[in-house]
């Protein structure tokens, strides 16, 4: 079997560095770097996904810290969690993890796609910026309080501290005199595809904080030396904070990336091809300054398939909701000229570039600070124009309170949360949503929207925006997916309803109740296959249906099923209990759904068969009933 990734496992390791002890030397740190950047690009290589650019950024940094600067009960959180292979890269050559662990990054028992305390030597979870200056500062709080004594170091970027919570952290830091916590801002200078500056820059990052009373101590944070110099002015007595000026991309001449244009950082999350990884591969196995690694590369490299690509997942199904409500945004701009998108750095992955160049004016970048996004829309909404917010459906949650707030109001304020539910199986539990459903319900007056296809989304939209609604004081939330359906399905003719279901499949005593478009599929799937006599039942509306529409839909049903591609309290089948209750039917209502915390898996599939969603899972369940 050819070997399609390269590592440098224990032995190789050891036979390059020997027995790693005492002090060491500045050109063998450099070296044990290179090393690091080369294992952390076989975790990302493995799994055809990840982010190079921010792991070779703070890859430097990372492995100083480990093999000189921190002694036993000191610990590293890495706020920019996404950078993950650097960190598990440095473990690994602690011998804190095995080696080949490496190779499991993004699998569902393997690493996880942020840094994750289900790994030996870390500390904290990871993955939602901003947080991990107050959590090491409540650690340290904790530890005085145990009369330990240790240090904490936090790697933020540059782009991070656009989320305000870190400022909070900063005064509480300072307020409690935590000198034994030193924060490292990773100033690359890019955030995503694009440079800070572009986005929403701190104009001079020293000052201000230095205005928060921290000691600036300056580095580069690429060269070893400048950082052995840094850290060697961190004082003890004060609070310090040290600016690590880096380049996002760092240790590779094809990655490397000092100045990029406009969204043109390719290589913030893009995996490079095998041409690629070999001229990657060959500089990093030169700068190890190890003769039994380039031999190793040079023997791995005969066999290597230049065409390999690891296995990944196919979508097959047309287009996502998350792409048809984009496209369908797009075409409505022109017509509504009250429509205004604010977005949260995640453009490109919204799909709303075509949207920031031809509507510059009327697109509303807030960068990675999802509260001030939030409270702009509101604003945005008071003063008469319709703002559609978007954002991953996870990072609702930072600013929950002030969509709440914005409710209050009574204006009209769109919310689309897209890579929502399983079918984002990638980047694991602080990235899949699987509670906006119930969270957005639990808001009075809030409209919740769960399409079960691309046309579904088009109409919904097309019904708030085009005038087919012409006015409402109500927050809308339509819940969006990342990839297509698996299994196309046929859609029934009929006039789209905004408060009630549609009958993708006509059935008897029992009625599957599905939203979204990967459970309506799978659950047409597994009713085709086992012929079964039940009906499928597709609801985009997860509240405020009417009552006697939904009756004539599932009054002849004496069972009715409800999955849901989330938490099971609070979402679609309680909409559906209240109405079989309200009306006094003799029907069991039962529920299956996402009850517990996701994880990262390189294919939805992984997801979809942990929960009993999948379409075996449901022809099972059918069959027993």
């Amino acid at each position: 079997m050819t070997q399609k990734i390269f590592l440098v496992n224990k032995k190789l390791f050891q036979k390059a560095f020997g027995d790693l002890h005492g002090k060491l030397r500045i050109s063998a740190l450099e070296r044990i770097a290179a090393v690091n950047r080369i294992n952390a690009l076989a975790a990302i290589k493995s799994a055809e996904h990840g982010w190079l650019g921010a792991t070779f950024s703070c890859n430097d940094i990372v492995t100083y810290l480990y093999f000189r600067e921190m002694r036993n009960g000191d610990f590293l959180i890495l706020s920019k969690g996404h950078a993950a292979p650097a960190q598990y890269a440095a473990l690994a050559a602690k011998g804190i993890i095995a080696f080949e662990k490496l190779l499991s990054y993004k699998t569902p028992l393997g690493l996880q796609a942020h840094t994750d305390m289900s790994t030996p030597g870390i500390v904290s979870n990871t993955g939602s910026l901003g947080q991990s200056l107050s959590k090491a500062a409540g650690m340290l709080m904790a530890s005085r309080l145990k009369k330990e004594r240790r240090r904490a170091f936090v790697i933020l970027g540059d782009g991070e501290l656009q989320e305000g919570q870190n400022f909070e952290a900063l005064m509480s830091i300072k307020k409690h005199h935590l000198t034994e916590l030193v924060p490292i801002i990773d100033r690359n200078n890019l955030q995503t595809d694009s440079a800070v500056r572009d986005i929403k820059a701190i104009d001079n990052i020293e000052k201000t904080l230095s205005g928060f009373g921290f000691k600036i101590i300056s580095a580069q944070g690429n060269e070893m030396k400048s950082l052995e110099k840094a850290f060697g002015a961190v004082d003890k007595n004060n609070n310090c904070v040290i600016i690590a000026d880096t380049v996002k991309g760092a240790g590779s001449a094809l990655t490397a990336m000092k100045s990029p244009s406009r969204r043109k950082a390719v290589w913030h999350s893009k995996v490079p091809s095998a041409d690629e990884y070999i001229q990657i591969l060959d500089e990093l196995a030169g700068a190890s300054g190890a003769g039994c690694i380039r031999k190793a590369l040079e023997d791995w490299k005969i066999s290597y398939p230049r065409a390999a690509r690891l296995s990944v997942s196919v979508a097959r199904g047309g287009i996502s909701t998350r792409d048809a409500f984009a496209g369908e945004l797009f075409s409505l701009m022109k017509k509504n000229k009250k429509i205004i998108v604010l977005d949260a750095d995640l453009e490109k992955s919204m799909k709303l570039t075509p949207i920031a160049e031809k509507y510059g004016e009327r697109f509303v970048e807030s960068g990675i600070a999802e509260q001030d996004m939030a409270s702009t829309a509101g604003g945005v909404a008071l003063s008469g124009f319709i703002p559609v917010v978007n954002t991953y459906a996870t990072f609702f949650r930072r600013c929950f309170e002030q969509i709440y707030v914005n409710a209050t109001e009574k204006t009209p304020v769109i919310y689309a949360g897209s890579y929502s539910g399983l079918c984002y199986a990638s980047d694991g539990k602080t990235h899949q949503m699987t509670g906006d459903i119930p969270m957005m319900r639990s808001i009075h007056s809030m409209r919740v929207y769960d399409p079960f296809s691309a046309s579904e989304t088009r109409k919904l939209l097309r019904y708030y925006l085009s005038g087919v609604k012409k006015s409402w004081n109500y927050p809308v939330y339509i819940k969006l997916r990342r990839s297509p359906t698996d299994f196309p399905f046929k859609e029934p003719a009929g006039k789209f309803s905004i408060d009630s279901g549609v009958m993708l499949k006509e059935g008897k005593k029992i009625c599957v109740v599905v939203s979204g478009p990967h459970l309506a599929s799978y659950a047409l799937r597994a009713a085709a296959e086992l012929s079964s006599t039940a009906a499928v039942a597709a609801f985009s509306a997860q509240n405020y249906l009417d009552h006697k529409k939904t009756l004539a839909m599932l009054r002849p049903f004496k069972k009715i099923i409800v999955l849901e591609e989330g938490v099971t309290s609070g979402g679609l089948a309680d909409e559906i209990s209240k109405h079989v209750l309200k009306a006094g039917l003799n029907t069991r209502v039962i529920r299956r759904g996402a009850d517990g915390f996701t994880f990262s898996a390189r294919d939805k599939s992984c997801l979809f068969k942990e929960f009993s969603l999948d379409v075996r899972s449901i022809k099972k369940l059918l069959e027993e009933l």
